[in-house]
Protein backbone atom coordinates (compact mmCIF):
# COMPACT_ATOMS: atom_id res chain seq x y z
CA UNK A 1 0.00 0.00 0.00
CA UNK A 2 1.25 3.58 -0.72
CA UNK A 3 0.84 6.16 1.41
CA UNK A 4 0.06 9.70 -0.08
CA UNK A 5 -0.16 12.92 2.20
CA UNK A 6 -1.41 16.08 0.65
CA UNK A 7 0.55 18.75 1.92
CA UNK A 8 -1.81 22.21 3.28
CA UNK A 9 -1.31 25.16 1.25
CA UNK A 10 0.02 28.03 2.33
CA UNK A 11 -2.03 30.90 3.76
CA UNK A 12 0.24 33.35 2.69
CA UNK A 13 3.75 33.56 1.02
CA UNK A 14 6.68 35.75 1.42
CA UNK A 15 9.32 37.82 -0.77
CA UNK A 16 11.85 40.27 -1.16
CA UNK A 17 13.32 39.99 1.70
CA UNK A 18 16.27 42.44 3.58
CA UNK A 19 18.36 42.25 6.94
CA UNK A 20 19.66 45.29 8.88
CA UNK A 21 21.82 45.58 11.92
CA UNK A 22 21.34 49.73 13.07
CA UNK A 23 22.57 51.38 16.25
CA UNK A 24 22.09 54.72 17.36
CA UNK A 25 22.87 56.95 20.17
CA UNK A 26 20.03 57.99 22.76
CA UNK A 27 17.32 60.37 21.84
CA UNK A 28 17.70 59.34 18.03
CA UNK A 29 14.12 59.36 16.07
CA UNK A 30 13.20 57.41 12.89
CA UNK A 31 9.71 58.09 11.86
CA UNK A 32 7.49 56.14 9.24
CA UNK A 33 5.36 58.83 9.06
CA UNK A 34 3.65 57.44 5.35
CA UNK A 35 3.91 53.75 6.94
CA UNK A 36 6.23 51.13 7.14
CA UNK A 37 7.41 49.73 3.46
CA UNK A 38 7.86 46.26 4.61
CA UNK A 39 6.75 44.30 7.36
CA UNK A 40 8.96 43.91 9.44
CA UNK A 41 10.63 42.18 12.73
CA UNK A 42 12.67 44.23 14.92
CA UNK A 43 14.72 42.80 17.39
CA UNK A 44 16.66 44.98 20.32
CA UNK A 45 19.89 43.73 20.59
CA UNK A 46 21.10 46.28 23.40
CA UNK A 47 19.52 49.13 25.36
CA UNK A 48 15.62 50.15 24.57
CA UNK A 49 13.73 51.64 21.86
CA UNK A 50 9.87 53.33 22.04
CA UNK A 51 7.26 53.08 19.29
CA UNK A 52 5.00 55.42 19.22
CA UNK A 53 2.42 54.77 16.51
CA UNK A 54 0.57 57.93 15.18
CA UNK A 55 -3.01 56.47 13.10
CA UNK A 56 -5.68 56.10 15.11
CA UNK A 57 -5.79 55.80 19.09
CA UNK A 58 -2.39 56.83 20.75
CA UNK A 59 -0.24 54.67 22.10
CA UNK A 60 3.11 53.54 22.86
CA UNK A 61 5.36 49.99 22.95
CA UNK A 62 8.79 49.82 24.21
CA UNK A 63 11.44 46.70 23.69
CA UNK A 64 14.35 46.04 25.55
CA UNK A 65 17.68 44.16 25.23
CA UNK A 66 16.47 40.39 24.36
CA UNK A 67 13.00 41.84 22.99
CA UNK A 68 11.05 41.24 19.79
CA UNK A 69 8.82 43.73 18.02
CA UNK A 70 6.79 42.83 14.88
CA UNK A 71 4.93 45.88 12.82
CA UNK A 72 3.26 45.48 9.86
CA UNK A 73 3.81 46.96 6.48
CA UNK A 74 1.84 50.24 6.43
CA UNK A 75 1.97 51.35 10.27
CA UNK A 76 3.47 54.27 10.63
CA UNK A 77 5.23 55.56 13.76
CA UNK A 78 7.87 57.28 15.49
CA UNK A 79 10.74 54.98 16.71
CA UNK A 80 12.99 56.64 19.61
CA UNK A 81 16.16 55.06 21.03
CA UNK A 82 15.97 55.60 25.10
CA UNK A 83 19.58 54.44 25.52
CA UNK A 84 23.00 55.39 24.40
CA UNK A 85 24.43 52.69 21.92
CA UNK A 86 20.94 50.92 21.44
CA UNK A 87 21.41 47.98 18.72
CA UNK A 88 18.92 46.36 16.96
CA UNK A 89 18.52 44.08 13.56
CA UNK A 90 15.68 43.99 11.55
CA UNK A 91 14.22 41.27 9.21
CA UNK A 92 12.14 43.09 6.41
CA UNK A 93 9.90 41.60 3.87
CA UNK A 94 6.61 41.53 1.40
CA UNK A 95 4.04 39.57 0.43
CA UNK A 96 4.04 37.13 -2.33
CA UNK A 97 0.77 35.82 -2.07
CA UNK A 98 -2.33 35.94 0.94
CA UNK A 99 -2.38 37.53 3.96
CA UNK A 100 -0.40 37.27 7.24
CA UNK A 101 -2.80 35.66 10.02
CA UNK A 102 -4.86 37.56 12.28
CA UNK A 103 -2.27 38.45 15.14
CA UNK A 104 0.16 39.67 12.98
CA UNK A 105 -2.03 42.42 12.14
CA UNK A 106 -1.50 45.29 14.22
CA UNK A 107 2.15 46.07 16.13
CA UNK A 108 2.98 43.70 18.89
CA UNK A 109 5.75 42.36 20.86
CA UNK A 110 6.95 38.72 20.05
CA UNK A 111 7.53 35.95 22.60
CA UNK A 112 9.73 33.25 21.23
CA UNK A 113 11.69 31.04 23.69
CA UNK A 114 14.62 31.14 21.03
CA UNK A 115 14.15 35.02 19.39
CA UNK A 116 17.44 35.71 19.87
CA UNK A 117 18.70 32.55 17.55
CA UNK A 118 16.18 33.10 15.27
CA UNK A 119 17.22 36.78 14.67
CA UNK A 120 20.88 35.84 14.69
CA UNK A 121 20.58 32.76 11.93
CA UNK A 122 20.00 36.15 9.50
CA UNK A 123 23.33 37.51 10.15
CA UNK A 124 25.54 34.68 11.10
CA UNK A 125 28.15 35.14 8.58
CA UNK A 126 30.14 32.11 9.52
CA UNK A 127 27.56 29.84 6.86
CA UNK A 128 29.06 32.29 4.13
CA UNK A 129 27.87 30.20 1.17
CA UNK A 130 24.79 29.47 2.73
CA UNK A 131 23.90 33.39 3.23
CA UNK A 132 24.79 33.85 -0.31
CA UNK A 133 21.86 31.58 -1.46
CA UNK A 134 17.99 33.10 -1.13
CA UNK A 135 16.80 29.92 -0.16
CA UNK A 136 18.99 30.79 3.05
CA UNK A 137 17.14 33.67 3.93
CA UNK A 138 13.71 32.18 3.08
CA UNK A 139 14.09 29.29 5.52
CA UNK A 140 15.31 31.58 8.58
CA UNK A 141 11.91 33.53 7.89
CA UNK A 142 9.61 30.52 7.18
CA UNK A 143 11.24 28.91 10.29
CA UNK A 144 10.78 32.17 12.36
CA UNK A 145 7.24 32.36 11.37
CA UNK A 146 6.31 28.65 11.97
CA UNK A 147 7.93 29.03 15.28
CA UNK A 148 5.54 31.81 15.82
CA UNK A 149 2.26 30.11 14.45
CA UNK A 150 3.13 27.10 16.88
CA UNK A 151 3.56 29.33 20.10
CA UNK A 152 0.36 30.51 18.99
CA UNK A 153 -1.88 27.60 17.61
CA UNK A 154 -0.25 25.40 21.13
CA UNK A 155 -1.97 27.27 23.52
CA UNK A 156 -5.03 25.79 25.77
CA UNK A 157 -8.18 26.65 23.83
CA UNK A 158 -9.28 28.67 27.21
CA UNK A 159 -5.98 30.65 27.20
CA UNK A 160 -6.44 31.04 23.09
CA UNK A 161 -9.95 32.76 24.32
CA UNK A 162 -8.06 35.36 26.41
CA UNK A 163 -6.15 36.71 23.01
CA UNK A 164 -8.83 38.77 22.34
CA UNK A 165 -8.41 40.76 25.80
CA UNK A 166 -5.26 40.76 26.05
CA UNK A 167 -4.52 42.15 22.83
CA UNK A 168 -6.52 44.81 23.45
CA UNK A 169 -5.14 45.53 26.55
CA UNK A 170 -1.75 45.65 24.88
CA UNK A 171 -3.21 48.29 22.69
CA UNK A 172 -5.46 50.05 24.78
CA UNK A 173 -4.26 49.94 28.01
CA UNK A 174 -5.15 53.35 28.71
CA UNK A 175 -8.69 53.04 28.59
CA UNK A 176 -10.48 52.25 31.22
CA UNK A 177 -12.36 49.21 30.39
CA UNK A 178 -14.44 46.92 33.01
CA UNK A 179 -14.08 43.35 33.66
CA UNK A 180 -17.01 42.54 32.39
CA UNK A 181 -15.96 44.21 28.79
CA UNK A 182 -12.72 42.05 28.50
CA UNK A 183 -14.80 38.89 29.49
CA UNK A 184 -16.86 39.62 26.86
CA UNK A 185 -14.67 39.74 24.30
CA UNK A 186 -13.38 36.39 25.38
CA UNK A 187 -17.01 34.85 25.26
CA UNK A 188 -16.36 34.20 29.12
CA UNK A 189 -18.59 34.92 32.27
CA UNK A 190 -16.74 37.20 34.13
CA UNK A 191 -16.25 35.01 37.11
CA UNK A 192 -14.51 32.55 34.92
CA UNK A 193 -12.62 34.92 32.81
CA UNK A 194 -11.12 36.50 35.94
CA UNK A 195 -9.84 32.85 36.89
CA UNK A 196 -8.29 31.68 33.95
CA UNK A 197 -6.95 35.21 33.39
CA UNK A 198 -4.73 34.78 36.75
CA UNK A 199 -3.76 31.09 35.75
CA UNK A 200 -2.51 32.52 32.55
CA UNK A 201 -1.11 35.78 33.73
CA UNK A 202 -0.53 35.07 37.97
CA UNK A 203 -2.16 38.55 37.66
CA UNK A 204 -5.89 39.84 38.26
CA UNK A 205 -6.87 42.21 34.53
CA UNK A 206 -6.47 44.70 36.95
CA UNK A 207 -2.68 44.55 38.10
CA UNK A 208 -2.03 43.26 34.14
CA UNK A 209 -3.24 46.33 33.25
CA UNK A 210 -1.73 48.84 35.36
CA UNK A 211 1.74 47.20 34.75
CA UNK A 212 1.12 47.94 31.11
CA UNK A 213 0.96 51.22 31.88
CA UNK A 214 3.73 51.62 34.56
CA UNK A 215 6.24 49.86 32.14
CA UNK A 216 4.83 52.28 29.61
CA UNK A 217 5.18 55.78 32.13
CA UNK A 218 8.75 54.31 33.19
CA UNK A 219 9.70 54.23 29.25
CA UNK A 220 8.64 57.81 28.74
CA UNK A 221 10.27 58.82 31.70
CA UNK A 222 13.68 57.21 30.91
CA UNK A 223 13.40 58.98 27.75
CA UNK A 224 13.81 61.77 28.71
CA UNK A 225 10.27 64.02 27.69
CA UNK A 226 8.38 63.92 30.04
CA UNK A 227 7.85 64.52 33.77
CA UNK A 228 6.22 62.35 36.10
CA UNK A 229 2.34 63.50 36.16
CA UNK A 230 2.74 64.02 32.35
CA UNK A 231 4.35 60.52 32.11
CA UNK A 232 1.12 59.44 34.31
CA UNK A 233 -1.44 61.12 32.57
CA UNK A 234 -0.35 60.15 29.32
CA UNK A 235 -0.23 56.33 30.47
CA UNK A 236 -3.54 56.29 31.89
CA UNK A 237 -3.40 57.03 35.29
CA UNK A 238 -6.08 59.93 36.39
CA UNK A 239 -4.58 59.98 40.15
CA UNK A 240 -1.20 60.93 40.25
CA UNK A 241 -0.48 59.62 44.07
CA UNK A 242 -1.87 56.38 43.15
CA UNK A 243 0.54 55.90 40.48
CA UNK A 244 3.74 56.76 42.06
CA UNK A 245 2.68 54.57 45.20
CA UNK A 246 2.67 51.60 42.18
CA UNK A 247 5.26 52.92 40.71
CA UNK A 248 7.25 52.72 44.06
CA UNK A 249 5.89 48.95 44.59
CA UNK A 250 6.62 48.15 41.30
CA UNK A 251 10.51 49.21 40.59
CA UNK A 252 11.94 49.89 44.27
CA UNK A 253 12.07 54.02 43.56
CA UNK A 254 9.70 56.77 43.48
CA UNK A 255 9.20 57.79 39.60
CA UNK A 256 11.85 61.13 38.44
CA UNK A 257 12.65 62.39 35.42
CA UNK A 258 16.48 61.61 34.69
Amino acid sequence: MRLVQHLQRPLFTVDHIDIQNVARKKNYRHSYRTGRIKHGFIYTVSGSISYSFLRGEEKIISASAGEMMFIPQGCAYTATYLESNTEIKIVQFELASGELPSYLASPRKIELPDSHELMDAFFDHGHSRATDHPFYYLSCLYGMLWQLDETHTKLPLKHKKLQAALHDLSEHYTQNHTIAYYAELCGMSEVHFRRVFREYTGKSPIEYRNDLRLENADKMLRGGDYNVSEAAEASGFSNLSFFIRLYKKKFGHTPAKP
